[in-house]
């Protein structure tokens, strides 16, 4: 078994990015981050990923069509979908996607450590 677990980081913003990176890589986590959804499909067709969080909306393809991605290549990866947009995310279609979890941004990084947490102990 692995000592830590991979996760994928996936945000338009490169401070949310590394505010998460700086925070989950203490723990027991291997972080990669990717500034889009195109960047983050080409790093899970080359790497498996435990959890990933992505933003809803970037500006090539969004939060939701990296889920779909996923769990066509992965079904086994949880994620976890943040947003500023709530009122403009469906998130019935998120929930269909494979998205277990939602944050709003803003958010506090001990939110996304602890839904991060709370996803995994469901395993």
């Amino acid at each position: 078994m692995r000592d830590k677990m991979n996760l994928l980081i996936v945000d338009d913003e490169k401070l949310v990015r590394w505010s998460i990176q700086e925070s989950m890589g203490k723990d027991k986590f291997n972080v990669v981050s990717a500034s889009d959804g195109t960047e983050a499909i080409e790093k899970i067709k080359q790497k498996h990923f435990d959890v990933i969080i992505t933003d809803f909306v970037m500006p090539d393809c969004d939060g939701i069509e990296v889920a779909k991605k996923t769990m066509e290549l992965q079904p086994s990866t949880k994620i976890i979908m943040m947003t500023a947009y709530d009122s403009l995310l469906d998130k019935e279609e998120a929930k269909r996607a494979g998205v277990t979890t939602f944050i709003n941004k803003p958010f506090q990084v001990n939110e996304v450590r602890s839904a991060v947490s709370k996803i995994l102990s469901k395993q």
